[in-house]
């Protein structure tokens, strides 16, 4: 019986050991505003992207500014021309950080009236204010910009996944603390404690293996993010590459946990039989 109960607490201790790794992680680097700006900031200064986003902006900013009539036929060279240098401007590192947040925010905490809710959005309002800033500057004419400038990723069941991976990010933490307590206690009660530390070792293995396998699939996911815009497709490939990364550590730590378990079960169990001889 004690066999048994210490089987069914390595196991359950297993599975929500499975869960909180990928929760802590999106926790910190996802549903986090400031772990999203630090895992996508770099894209920023990606040349390749560089030049899909102000493509992008030179779009944008040509249907969303308020040029008057008289003066749209100037700005339209104006406004390009400014779009395609706006990774250039002294504002730039600012103004990307600032649409990460904004999209952040659309993507998890969209107000009432913010156009962001049912899909994935970025929000390139202050890369646009910056064009507009500059063409205002270059034609002595203040131009208004918009409160919002959101690009669909097309991705709307990935939105709908959002409310789950906030609250499992919430619960991370109290998932890994339980998985620990509830390994503790199987050991506790096993009758060959030894033989436990080595099953629940390789038990982890078999986590590490699936965070690993699982990870790969998340990124093909990722990878899909506007399939029909060249910049936005980029921006999740890019995305994608860094997420991984940033994960591997996740993945590296299940195997030394899983290493160390069956080391520790192995030296047990060798101890126990130098007592017995």
């Amino acid at each position: 019986m004690r066999t048994l109960g210490s089987a069914i607490l390595v196991l359950v201790s297993l599975l929500l050991a499975a869960v909180a790794g990928p929760a802590i992680w999106a926790e910190r680097n996802i549903v986090s505003e400031a772990g999203f700006v630090e895992l996508a900031g770099p894209l920023g200064a990606n040349t390749d992207f560089q030049q899909g986003l102000s493509t992008m902006v030179a779009h944008q900013a040509s249907a969303q500014l308020n040029v008057p009539p008289a003066l749209q036929g100037l700005a339209s060279g104006i406004i390009k021309s400014a779009a395609q240098s706006v990774y250039t401007q002294p504002g730039y590192a600012a103004a990307w950080t600032e649409t990460l947040r904004r999209s952040h925010a659309l993507t998890f905490a969209p107000a009432a009236d913010q156009q962001g809710q049912g899909d994935l959005h970025l929000d390139i309002a202050p890369m646009v204010a910056l064009v507009a800033t500059k063409v205002s500057a270059d034609m002595g004419v203040t131009l208004p910009t918009p409160k919002q400038v959101p690009v669909s990723l097309d991705q709307p069941a990935v939105a709908k996944a959002i409310p789950l991976v906030t609250k499992l990010g919430g619960l991370g933490g109290w998932l890994a603390f339980i998985a620990v307590d509830l390994l503790l206690l199987a050991v506790v009660v096993a009758r060959k404690r030894s033989a436990t530390l080595i099953w629940a070792g390789l038990g982890m293995a078999v986590v590490a293996l699936v965070w690993l396998l699982g990870s790969g699939f998340a990124v093909d996911q990722v990878n899909a993010l506007g399939a029909g815009n060249e910049t936005v497709a980029q921006f999740g490939r890019q995305i994608g590459a860094r997420a991984q990364a940033s994960w591997t550590w996740g993945i590296n730590f299940g195997f030394i946990v899983a290493g160390a378990l069956v080391v520790a079960g192995l030296i047990g169990r060798m101890i126990r039989r130098a007592r017995t001889t």
